[in-house]
């Protein structure tokens, strides 16, 4: 992606093209304003300063959510960690409020979330939340793209199969 350009002029218009994906992105992970700028600055400071390597990158975004990764687990490990739920509001997110789905469905969908693997809902919430393809969420991540399609076939294979179950999920006889 950066063969022959100015990497400069490509991390400007990065930062204009994806400033507003990233803050989204660190404020479901953290949801403090001041951790959430601090993030995005270190992010593209870290990116600046590995501008002589970036002719090697492929996929400049993908690349560029992989620092704000590891940014954000850095962050989190200087921060006092909260309760085990905090990785799964990542996925539902405060719109789920107003989302339509009900109180219930949302604790069950919760439940059901928090029973997959970190690396599982990490995958998840790269791709439904942030929608990036799986070459950029491989480069996110480190790991083969194989492994992001099978994370990602495995995750929702669970939640499909856990959300099927679930006793709210199964009709109720009718009283009549």
């Amino acid at each position: 992606m950066m063969a022959g350009g100015d990497p400069i002029a490509a991390i400007g218009d990065l930062y204009r093209s994806c400033r507003e994906e990233l803050l989204r992105y660190f404020r479901r992970r953290h949801q403090e304003s001041a951790c959430v700028e601090d993030s995005l600055h270190e992010t593209f400071a870290r990116l600046i300063r590995s501008a002589g390597s970036l002719r090697r990158v492929r996929t400049l975004r993908g690349y560029l959510f992989g620092i704000a990764r590891r940014v954000s687990a850095e962050a989190w490990r200087r921060r006092v960690r909260v309760a085990n739920g905090a990785s799964v509001d990542v996925l539902l997110g405060p719109a789920s409020a107003g989302s339509g789905i009900s109180t219930p469905d949302l604790a069950a969908l919760r439940d059901v979330l928090l029973a997959l693997s970190p690396a599982h809902r990490e995958a998840l919430n790269l791709r439904f939340t942030h929608g990036l393809d799986y070459a950029e969420i491989a480069k996110a991540t480190g790991v083969p793209i194989g492994t992001v399609r099978s994370r990602l076939h495995y995750a929702l294979r669970a939640l499909r199969a856990a959300w099927e179950t679930e006793p709210h999920r199964q009709p109720k006889e009718n009283p009549s």
